[in-house]
């Protein structure tokens, strides 16, 4: 750890004074031994305060709530000496809060201040589920830059993303905060979004990846349930992303709500210290969830609060986020003896350290006021996010509109602003035009009917929320004059209430207004274009049967509404393809294209046979796949080459080229398949991927080189398999259409 300055800016006269008082002691540098020097001076309830994490409601009364505040109040010194914050924002009021803290701390000791900043802070883009989609992790790390950026600018100096817990199941409401069902997507995804928050030393923020782990594979779907899942595909799956991202350095892990092998994680010290810290090497801050800790009573491994603070402490979680259990009982279980001082110590530290490494200590209003929101940039690079992850998933030779052509535009995401979601909690949605100011401003011919409701009365009552009033009519004369040469496009979706946290859903259907005004229209009319705003997959079955072009558009974000309009009219050229398989019901799930492979295969040529592996009524595949997507230009993939070089590593090489009229992009997608293993494996998997923008007729070379531990595996008595290794590796730019097969030794 290299030495921090000290510049405090702050020049009020009691403050002064008392900062020149610690910069004489500390000299002008923090470095590691200064630090340690400092916690030796610290008391006891100092070092535990840096420990303890507190809701912005004992700070600031505006603070956003993101979960339930305990009945019990945090004792007074804990209020004075907590380490940080979550929830705050705002310049000066981050500004006032900092100062009055700092002053009465007796070593003047800086709070952090944290918050979810999930997909943008004011700027929103959109959601991960979408920008995975993207397949472009370049532009997912300057997003999560310029999030650093607006957030730093108004005191946030910590988030808790990215989100990277693998999910293949859409009933879960958080599969909208992660990058899909892929662990290699989301390990690339998650390196790429703590580079972006991480990078830029003025205006960084301190990255969290989340949750360790496994929390994606909730029995049923249902949120904050239990995990069953075997050891190797928690290793090899739910943890392999953690393994990747832990490579950009995070400042922060934070432990899942769940249990693995009914050992709950936040007083888990096999996983937190045996397998996070000293096998994977991760130095940084272990944070809980919220209440996590206090959870464990819950969950019925802890006989009470204290027995809790007790194993979370020994599993090595260094924060405790809005649980009594630090706040309450830690000084008690270190004067009795029950919990060493030492524990302590190293986690206070830990904390230390992090603000350290965020230059508070060299100034605790660094970045305050140092860039816009909202600003021209951000616009441009939320309108180019949005552009890449919608994913045209159908479309039979309707799409691109003519602009020439009058389109009524139909639904109640026509007129509606809410193209952000329950995690942009400082989102603002005046910022957000809708489709028909889009309409307007670029003075396309088009009549926009909103026609229902996003959610009925009944169906606000169940998600919570107020009905959203509108000015617009509902009189559905206007059905009537719909002919079938007309064209629609209908803008259809979830409420931004119904994905999320604490959001699951059992059927995954559209609301029902939407789902009745859109069979109306499809009486009328074949020429129907759907676009479909959404935190989750849905089941479109319908909605893809009646459609001739059918968009998923995610929760888009900011510049939601013109992205879907110039996508709609041919001035973006779709190019994202699906970081989640799209169920063709909700029967089907969990589903994903790694399924393990299994006995009684279904194929073409046994389709008759009932005695496989299948469901009479549906079937096996799902609506659409991972990694498919379409285009308003052609592809072809060609001159594959696969070999192991002299390096022993694994050279992919191919040629994509742009064989249509307009200027597009392609995702070249590599899997490889296990042929023979001693334990049953995957049907494939993904192990590299590159996004290639391409002008009409332009062709470009693609290689892949890949280590060859890359394809190891965990075998029969859990010893890891690297050697000797049968493959299966593929070229194609989807998970059902992979264009070349070559087979192999690997590892010889």
């Amino acid at each position: 750890m290299g030495s921090v300055k000290i510049r405090w800016r702050r020049t009020e006269p009691v403050f002064r004074d008392a900062l020149v008082s610690f910069t004489e002691r500390r000299g002008i540098f923090m470095e590691i031994h200064e630090l340690q020097q400092l916690l030796s001076e610290m008391s006891l309830q100092e070092k535990i305060g840096q420990m303890v994490q507190l809701t912005g409601v004992y700070f600031d009364k505006e603070a956003v709530l993101t979960g339930v505040v305990g009945e019990q109040l945090p004792p007074e010194w804990i209020v004075q000496y907590a380490g940080s914050v979550l929830g705050v924002i705002g310049k000066d009021k981050i500004y006032d809060i900092q100062s009055r803290y700092m002053e009465q701390h007796p070593h003047h000791i800086p709070l952090l201040f944290m918050a979810d900043v999930i997909h943008g802070c004011r700027t929103i883009y959109p959601i991960p589920l979408g920008q995975a989609c993207s397949f472009h992790p370049e532009l997912v790390s300057e997003a999560a830059s310029i999030a650093a950026m607006e957030a730093s600018s108004e005191g946030l100096r910590a988030t808790f993303s990215p989100m990277i817990d693998v999910s293949r199941d859409p009933r879960w409401g958080r599969i909208m905060e992660s990058f899909g069902e892929d662990p290699y997507v989301n390990g690339i995804m998650g390196k790429a979004m703590v580079d972006g928050y991480q990078q830029k030393a003025d205006t960084r923020i301190a990255a969290c990846l989340k949750h360790f782990a496994g929390y994606g594979a909730v029995n049923a779907g249902r949120d904050y349930n239990d995990v069953e899942i075997s050891q190797r595909t928690f290793l090899e799956q739910y943890v392999k992303p953690f393994r990747m991202a832990l490579k950009a350095k995070p400042a922060m892990v934070m432990t899942a709500f769940n249990a693995i092998d009914r050992k709950p994680i936040s007083g888990n010290k096999e996983l937190l210290k045996g397998l996070l810290r000293d096998k994977e090497g991760f130095e940084g801050t272990v944070i809980s969830d919220w209440g996590s800790i206090g959870q464990l009573e819950e969950q019925g491994v802890a006989a009470d609060m204290e027995e809790a603070a007790i194993q979370a402490s020994e599993a090595g979680v260094d924060i405790d986020m809005m649980s009594p259990a630090y706040m309450l009982y830690l000084e008690k279980l270190v004067e009795s003896g029950k919990i060493p001082e030492a524990l302590v110590d190293e986690s206070a530290f830990r904390v230390l350290m992090m603000k350290n490494q965020l230059g508070l200590f060299e100034n605790p209003f660094a970045g305050l006021g140092k860039s816009g929101k909202l600003t021209q940039h951000n616009r441009e690079k939320a309108y180019q996010m949005a552009g890449e992850s919608c994913v045209l998933l159908k479309n039979e030779k309707i799409l691109p509109l003519s602009v020439k052509k009058k389109v009524i535009w139909a639904g109640p995401y026509t007129a509606s602003r809410e193209f952000l979601s329950r995690w942009s909690i400082f989102g603002e949605h005046e910022s957000v035009e809708t489709i028909e100011e889009v309409l307007q401003k670029k003075q396309i011919e088009a009549e926009c009917i909103t026609g229902c409701n996003i959610l009925s009365d009944a169906e606000c009552k169940v998600w919570q929320v107020e009905q959203e009033l509108s000015d617009k009519p509902r009189d559905e004369q206007w059905l009537e004059t719909i002919t079938q040469e007309d064209t629609v496009v209908c803008v259809l979706g979830e409420h931004e209430s119904q994905s999320g946290e604490a959001a699951s859903r059992a059927f995954l259907t559209l609301p029902e207004e939407q789902q009745m005004l859109f069979e109306k229209i499809a009486e009328r009319t074949r020429n129907i274009v759907t676009v479909v705003i959404a935190g989750r997959p849905l089941d479109l079955r319908r909605i893809s049967e009646k459609s001739k072009a059918v968009i998923m558009a995610w929760r888009p974000g900011t510049m939601g509404a013109e992205a879907i309009v110039d996508i709609v009219y041919g001035r973006i050229n779709p190019s994202g393809k699906l970081s989640v398989s799209i169920p063709w019901c909700v029967g089907q799930v969990p589903i994903s294209y790694w399924d393990v492979k299994t006995g009684h295969i279904l194929t073409e040529d046994n389709s008759k046979n009932r005695f496989t592996s299948r469901y009479m009524d549906i079937p096996n595949t799902p609506l659409y796949p991972f990694g498919y997507g379409l285009s308003y230009t052609e592809f072809d993939i060609s001159d594959i080459d696969v070999q192991i070089g002299q390096d022993k590593k694994v050279h992919v090489h191919c040629n994509v080229c742009n064989t249509g009229n307009v200027a597009g992009a392609e995702v070249v997608q590599c899997y490889y398949e296990t042929l023979y293993a001693s334990v049953v494996r995957p049907k494939k998997e993904l192990i590299r991927f590159r996004k290639v923008f391409l002008e009409p007729g332009e062709k470009k070379d693609v290689d892949f080189c890949i280590d060859q531990e890359e394809f190891s595996y965990y075998g029969k008595n859990m010893e890891i398999v690297s050697s000797g290794m049968k493959l299966r590796i593929s070229i194609g730019n989807s998970s059902d259409h992979l264009v070349s097969e070559n087979i192999m030794i690997v590892g010889g």
